[in-house]
């Protein structure tokens, strides 16, 4: 039975700090000064109140203003002494943000740059198929299960004349996840749902007519188009935002790749050869 000092908070308090003492002492330069200088400037103030005022839609408050004043200098503290012991070595976690925080000083550098429409205008014309809006098709289907009915390609015909005469296609066919309706989706997007070439299927379609039964990946399906939008090439105008934001992540690379390369030449690599066990033949 653990004995009552043992159960102190006080005593636990006081281990604690004890152990954190020699642990500085073992860490600390000899020749260092007890103290640092730590300078909170009206500034960084404003910063935090300004931080503070975004999250919240007011200003922050006496008290509460000392409080960020007060948690920013802990952070700062605490962060010095993680630095001085050397924890930021060998961490993978901390090696990664980093070096994000080394490629965010590219994005910045683009994000502060707005390129002229004439800039934008030539990206645009350089890779005009990657702006090409694909053909569109919106659609109603009844689904028939194959794996149910015994003469699908009957069935199929009966119900192809009930809906030609104005029955309602939500109450036919048989049940299933698909929806009964599609509006404006692509030919990739529909592959991806009913399975790769019913989209080629419905290229051979009339529109506003009843047609199938087509086969899916699920089974067979009755097919009436309502709306069909070719492939169309977008004018710049209408599109300038994306072309905006491919050009800066584009740009982006490029700073990032000239950084990096200017950085390596400061550095002399020796990177030993690969053990040939280690590589997948």
């Amino acid at each position: 039975m653990a004995s009552h000092w043992t159960r102190d908070p006080c005593l636990h308090f006081a281990v604690i700090g004890a152990m954190l003492f020699v642990i500085n002492s073992l860490f600390a330069d000899p020749g260092q000064s007890d103290r640092s200088d730590l300078v909170i400037s009206e500034s960084r103030i404003r910063h935090l109140a300004a931080i503070y005022e975004r999250g919240w839609q007011r200003p922050p408050n006496r008290d509460e203003l000392q409080a960020l004043v007060e948690d920013f200098v802990r952070e700062e503290v605490l962060y010095r002494e993680a630095m001085r012991l050397g924890l930021d070595k060998d961490d993978t976690v901390i090696r990664r943000r980093l070096r994000m925080k080394m490629e965010y000083l590219a994005k910045d550098l683009i994000d502060a740059i707005e390129p002229s429409n004439q800039v934008l205008q030539a990206y645009y014309q350089q890779h005009l198929d990657k702006y090409i809006q694909p053909a569109q098709y919106s659609f109603e289907q009844v689904f028939l299960d194959s794996d149910k009915r015994v003469e699908v390609a009957e069935d199929a015909r009966i119900l192809l004349t009930k809906l030609t005469a104005g029955s309602d296609p939500e109450k036919l066919g048989d049940g299933s996840l698909l929806q009964h309706r599609f509006e404006h989706i692509s030919s990739e997007r529909i592959d991806r749902t009913f399975g790769n070439g019913f989209a080629q299927q419905l290229r051979e379609l009339h529109s506003d007519q009843w047609s199938g039964p087509l086969t899916s990946a699920f089974g067979e399906h009755l097919v009436r188009i309502t709306a069909y939008r070719p492939e169309r090439q977008p004018d710049f105008g209408g599109i300038r935002t994306d072309v905006l934001r491919d050009w800066q992540e584009e740009e982006q690379k490029k700073i990032l790749q000239t950084q990096y390369d200017t950085l390596r030449a400061n550095y002399w690599i020796e990177i030993a050869e690969t053990p040939m066990e280690m590589v997948r033949q």
